[in-house]
């Protein structure tokens, strides 16, 4: 049997993290937008495997929030499978790719397995994983949704509150620096509280005026009140306004992304280009 699904890389402009004891109602508010480059899994059912095997773009890995979703889901002994990632997009840049590894998994696995859950239900568990792992706050809301997504309030998706800023067409292009751990900033108290006092009222400025080129600015001023940004992510941000265009960082990433083509970025690093993505996940 196989089954495959696909869900968008998800990058965060700006949060703010809301605990809760119960992983379905905590998360984070904030903003971010969906490109259509993304992950596909693809689930490959084998009798002659003992347990799962995750490869991500062909290589053998351990990824805690599949791994999360393979037991949310299936009955023990029944997860005599390989799950094969394949991503345009590397782990570890702010792209929310270990969430969208997560939700990819969990929607293929319910087609394969016959399930008869739905997207919502599915989805919860892909949440659950990485508010548990702390990979992650809010992206699979943002991911099962597709576009540019505010969450306004927190929680797994069909718990949390979401709505959407109309956009038209737009690529979005970035280059990544470096990689952060986001378990070490969720788990630094004094950051998270900046954060989360920066975070709230970015999304109160937003919400008053909901348009993707507030978001661009807003977030911006986020990375740096916050000081989530990088001595290179300045002299890139510094490069790219110097060419009049409006940049900011992937949350949690060391990487600036901006809207359009920008020729700038190429003296820093590999390019990376997508349209923002119209669609949310959903299987193939």
């Amino acid at each position: 049997m196989i089954g495959r699904a696909y869900a968008p890389a998800h990058i965060t402009g700006f949060f703010a993290v809301k605990q809760h004891q119960n992983p379905i109602k905590a998360g984070s508010i904030g903003c971010g937008l969906c490109l259509e480059a993304g992950v596909t899994a693809t689930i490959t059912v084998d009798p002659s495997y003992i347990g799962s095997v995750i490869r991500f773009n062909g290589k053998q890995i351990g990824l805690p929030t599949v791994e999360y979703v393979i037991k949310g889901l299936l009955e023990p002994g029944h997860s005599q499978l390989i799950i094969d990632l394949e991503s345009e997009i590397p782990l570890g840049f702010g792209f929310g790719i270990s969430g969208a590894a997560a939700l990819a998994s969990a929607l293929a696995l319910n087609a394969v397995f016959d399930l008869h859950k739905t997207v919502n239900q599915v989805a919860s568990i892909a949440h659950c994983a990485e508010v548990v792992n702390m990979t992650g706050m809010g992206d699979v809301a943002g991911q099962c949704a597709g576009g540019v997504v505010m969450r306004i309030k927190p929680g797994a998706p069909g718990t949390g509150q979401i709505d959407t800023i109309p956009f038209s067409q737009t690529e979005v292009s970035w280059v990544c620096l470096g990689e952060v751990n986001t378990v070490s900033v969720l788990s630094n108290e004094v950051i998270l509280n900046s954060i989360n006092r920066v975070g709230s009222n970015a999304l109160k400025t937003l919400l008053k005026r909901p348009a993707l080129k507030n978001f661009m600015s807003i977030s911006r001023e986020f990375a740096f009140q916050t000081g989530l940004v990088s001595s290179r992510a300045r002299d890139v941000i510094e490069a790219v306004e110097a060419r009049g265009q409006s940049p900011a960082v992937a949350m949690l990433g060391d990487t600036v992304f901006t809207l359009g083509e920008c020729s700038v970025l190429k003296e820093f690093g590999q390019v990376g280009l997508s349209r923002i993505g119209l669609s949310g996940a959903y299987c193939r």
